[in-house]
């Protein structure tokens, strides 16, 4: 499963996005402190799995999930003063990707740690961090390799070098390294470092009851919107977590009393986290399960269903595929068969987001 880290300043709205986005029923730390992150998995809300459950009508129906990870308060040289701990570190170096907690909405029971409401400011702080301990990491590397090159000749360390080159002129820079398209094997010489800044970001702005709807919030983040592998979305985190807590029909009637959408704000950020995450959506279905499956945008045929399975890749013979849509409006695969609907694909097809397969395989 891939998680993402929910980071920010003190007071920003972190803890209760978690709270949010785990309706409250994941233990965390305190507020603003620096203790170890804590971790939740949420279900993702979907539709099409439940189309496709009303049609197959199995006792079992498993969605997909993203996980998230609580973490202590960044503030300004957190990096260089030591107060993000190796525990702290090591979480953020682990995660996927990052949901940035900036904050939009004005509070005089809430003091800002910068005393005045900047998300851009606060945006491009915390990148800056970032920036610096992926520098740090290039640096102490490059010296490293440096140092072995002078003693012997080594393809694999040339090419290492010059992607470490690339990356500390990029962040000298400004740049973060996920606006940097890498080749796979660039990728694979610098993977093991995890990189901070290399990681997708998803800037979420925590805005005020009264600024719901009000698409001036987002504009002084344009910019981010435009950047390679970053995503922006506007919430009222305060609101969203006391939805959380009201039961699913009570919180629905009270969207509709009070004008917002009917897909609520968590269901969103979820849907983003996926997005951000660069994932695709399939499905299997049968009389006993229907189920979720996520696989990165891209992935084969074989590939999803390594994810179900190893079995099912070192086995695989073919996949019958047909559309979520079509599936659910035929009845199942022998209505989809008849009309024309259920293709075989091989190894090499390509999954789209929201196809069911069945894989066929053989060990």
């Amino acid at each position: 499963m891939m998680e993402i880290a929910i980071v920010g300043l003190p007071l920003v709205g972190k803890t209760n996005l978690f709270d949010a986005l785990t309706a409250g029923h994941a233990a965390t730390a305190p507020r603003g402190s620096s203790l170890e992150p804590q971790r939740a998995m949420v279900r993702v809300t979907d539709p099409r799995l439940q189309a496709l459950a009303g049609a197959f009508e199995p006792p079992k129906v498993t969605p997909a999930t993203v996980g998230y990870v609580d973490t202590g308060a960044i503030t300004g040289g957190a990096f260089e003063s030591g107060q993000v701990t190796p525990g702290l570190l090591a979480a953020l170096r682990s995660v996927d990707a990052f949901a940035h907690v900036v904050r939009a909405f004005e509070s005089d029971r809430v003091p800002h740690v910068h005393d005045s409401i900047d998300p851009a400011r606060d945006a491009q702080g915390l990148d800056d961090e970032f920036a610096l301990a992926d520098l740090q990491i290039v640096e102490s590397r490059q010296d490293r390799v440096a140092r072995e090159l002078r003693v012997r000749k080594d393809p694999a360390l040339n090419a290492e070098a010059a992607v470490l080159t690339r990356c500390r002129e990029a962040l000298e820079a400004g740049t973060p390294l996920r606006a940097l398209e890498f080749s796979d094997a660039e990728d694979k010489a610098i993977r093991g470092f995890q990189f901070l800044t290399q990681k997708p970001l998803m800037l979420v702005v925590n805005i005020g009851e009264e600024q719901v709807g009000d698409d001036e919030v987002e504009r002084p983040l344009a910019a981010w919107r435009e950047a390679p592998n970053t995503r922006v979305v506007s919430l009222c985190v305060e609101l969203e977590m006391e939805l959380s807590e009201l039961p699913a029909e009570d919180a629905a009637t009270f969207r509709a009393d009070m004008g917002l959408p009917d897909e609520a704000a968590m269901d969103r950020l979820v849907h983003e986290s996926h997005c951000v995450l660069g994932l695709t959506t399939f499905y299997t279905a049968g009389e006993n399960e229907v189920r979720a499956w996520t696989t990165g945008a891209g992935s084969t045929a074989v590939e999803a269903a390594g994810a179900i399975h190893t079995d099912f890749a070192r086995g695989f013979i073919r996949a019958e595929t047909a559309g979520w849509d079509e599936l659910s409006e035929l009845g199942g695969y022998a209505g989809a068969r008849d009309a024309g609907k259920l293709r075989l694909e091989g190894k090499e097809y390509v999954v789209q987001d929201g196809d069911v397969l069945l894989i066929r395989f053989n060990v």
